[in-house]
């Protein structure tokens, strides 16, 4: 059956069909523009989003100073479209815990918005009974829908207990989870009873 030259034509037209299935011609053909030629199709001053878990508690709040939408067809949406967010602050409520907030100087969401990608003076803390806990790093891949967060960046972690810096985290917000991955040196500082 594989053996006719025939079929195998046949079956790369139609792997070809199927790739271009969803783009017209002139989709094909267009060079896209470069990033910094680009005009947002849509932008929101002082926006807030909520999303609830499904017993509706609030699951996690962002706020931005503005967000500008990218199409990269602009005559419809495509999986290549983004977000660019000035200023988000993200706050994720966990299992019973005080919410833990992300803040970066940018931020850029994927066509879906499930995937944030934080950059600029990323900070994440957390404040509890026993004091703060706070993360630094230049750049951080959040995805609020899971409440989990990770780096291959530098990490810098700071608690009443100690500091430590490391290279790359992971991060289960909803279950205080923080995994540092690699190169960690840290000073421990056990609190003292009186």
């Amino acid at each position: 059956m594989w053996k006719h030259p025939l079929t195998w034509v046949g079956l790369f037209l139609l792997i070809g069909v199927v790739a271009v299935w969803d783009y017209s011609p002139e989709d094909l053909l267009r060079q896209p523009q470069p990033e910094q030629e680009r005009f947002p199709q849509a932008y929101m001053l002082q926006s807030q989003t909520r999303r609830y878990n499904t017993e509706g508690e609030l699951h996690y709040r962002m706020t931005s100073a503005r967000a500008d939408y990218f199409q990269y067809l602009p005559e419809r949406s495509s999986p290549r479209d983004y977000s660019l967010i000035q200023s988000p602050d993200v706050t994720v409520f966990g299992e019973g815990e005080q919410p833990w907030r992300l803040t970066a100087r940018l931020g850029h969401s994927n066509a879906a918005a499930d995937r944030l990608r934080f950059t600029g003076d990323v900070r994440v803390w957390q404040a509890h009974a026993g004091g703060r806990t706070e993360i630094t790093t230049p750049e951080l891949l959040v995805e609020p829908n899971r409440q989990y967060a990770e780096t291959s960046k530098a990490v810098k972690m700071r608690s009443p207990q100690g500091q430590h810096e490391a290279i790359g985290m992971r991060a289960d917000l909803s279950k205080n989870h923080i995994e540092l991955l690699s190169e960690v040196r840290g000073t421990y500082e056990p609190t003292t009873a009186n």
